[in-house]
């Protein structure tokens, strides 16, 4: 991704019988954004080139005209429940790729920011609240689909994208909700086309406001973009108390080893983090808010951080155990039946999901039971091959 030569780039603009005007503003937003490390993208046919998707079908994903651009299926989550996952058509999958590599990866999230960036886990995030006395949790209910293409479009300003570019780069990383008459009801999720509206794209005018899909590459990192207000705010919050902030994608935690801190004050900043999330269109899932004080068993995103390093809980253990116990005595299939999973692949895809989950707090626990894992018999192969 190197500056663009100006006299070669004009003189090849001028013989392809460009505007002088429009090529100069053209170079002029490419070396500002290479000049902080990011690629050009001029125009929508530009990115096409580059990532090797027909711009035709580009047109269509802005234009949300494109039939099915998304497959879904349900994944079980390791805290109980299910997420829908959203699967990006192949070619609007290479784009996002594309964009999540050359661009997002290269883009710094807020430093208490501890999901999706490299070197960060659960495990150095929970580590940050070893040994406190103090825990406050909260969670902020359905995080992805919360942010909306308004704000994506002002991320991709922000890095030095033009208007227009950053309009399509949005579209090209939301989605409509189907069947969420509730959601286009509210104003925050309808689009207002006209003299004076920004981005005001005439050609691509679609009532509805799309949000970030649970499954595009682009969707984790483009999550952190947005927040960095948000987490320099809260950061600022939290330290004005003494107290230390991380947030995993959804889960903002704030923990303190002064054991004078009361309980009166952790509901005031329970209220102001509620406050602060408002203006973002965020809500607080209230019912997995926490307050754990001195004497309560505190656990961060899963793990134990009573004392000097992050642990596996009992619990968690005991349901581990028992998946692979079952496996070896029942087999995947009655095992797969029995537990409710949708195939024997869903079953393995889980139970491989956690025990690299537990790979990366207690290896030794980790290797006993890959040991058996690996000698259960899957009727397409082994654990490890898949």
């Amino acid at each position: 991704m190197n500056p663009w030569p100006p006299h070669k780039y004009h003189e090849q603009a001028n013989a392809a019988g460009t505007n002088r005007d429009v090529a100069r503003r053209a170079l002029e937003q490419a070396r500002a954004v290479q000049a902080v490390g990011l690629p050009a993208i001029v125009t929508l046919k530009h990115l096409a080139v580059m990532t090797g998707v027909s711009y035709g079908l580009l047109r269509q994903v802005i234009g949300r005209t494109l039939p099915n651009p998304y497959r879904f299926f349900p994944v079980r989550k390791h805290s109980g429940g299910r997420r829908l996952i959203c699967i990006p058509h192949p070619a609007l999958f290479r784009v996002q790729k594309w964009l999540a590599r050359y661009v997002l990866r290269r883009t710094q999230a807020h430093a208490n920011s501890r999901a999706y960036g490299k070197g960060q886990s659960v495990v150095n995030c929970a580590a940050e609240h070893c040994g406190c006395k103090w825990l406050v949790k909260v969670d902020i209910q359905q995080f992805f689909e919360s942010i909306s293409e308004r704000q994506v479009f002002h991320a991709f300003r922000r890095l030095g994208y033009q208007h227009l570019i950053s309009f399509e780069l949005a579209r090209i990383c939301t989605r409509i909700a189907e069947n969420a008459p509730k959601r286009y009801r509210r104003s925050r999720w309808r689009n207002s086309f006209g003299p004076g509206k920004v981005p005001g794209i005439f050609a691509y005018a679609n009532a509805l406001v799309g949000h970030l899909p649970q499954g595009a590459p682009t969707s984790p990192m483009l999550s952190n973009h947005v927040m960095c207000i948000f987490d320099e705010n809260v950061t600022t919050l939290a330290a004005s108390q003494g107290l230390t902030y991380t947030r995993y994608s959804d889960d903002l935690i704030f923990s303190t080893a002064d054991r004078d801190f009361t309980r009166a004050r952790a509901e005031d900043l329970i209220r102001q983090v509620f406050e602060t999330m408002i203006p973002l269109g965020l809500r607080p899932r209230t019912t997995k808010t926490v307050i754990a004080p001195p004497g309560a068993r505190k656990i961060v995103l899963g793990l134990l951080v009573d004392r000097d390093r992050p642990r596996l809980r009992r619990e968690f253990r005991s349901m581990l155990d028992q998946h692979i116990y079952c496996l070896q005595k029942n087999g995947p299939a009655v095992h797969a039946h029995r537990r409710g999973f949708r195939s024997i692949f869903s079953l393995q895809q889980y139970v491989t999901g956690l025990l690299n989950y537990v790979n990366q707090v207690d290896t030794d626990y980790a290797d006993t039971l890959w040991e058996q894992f690996l000698r259960i018999e899957w009727p397409y192969g082994d654990g490890a091959s898949d």
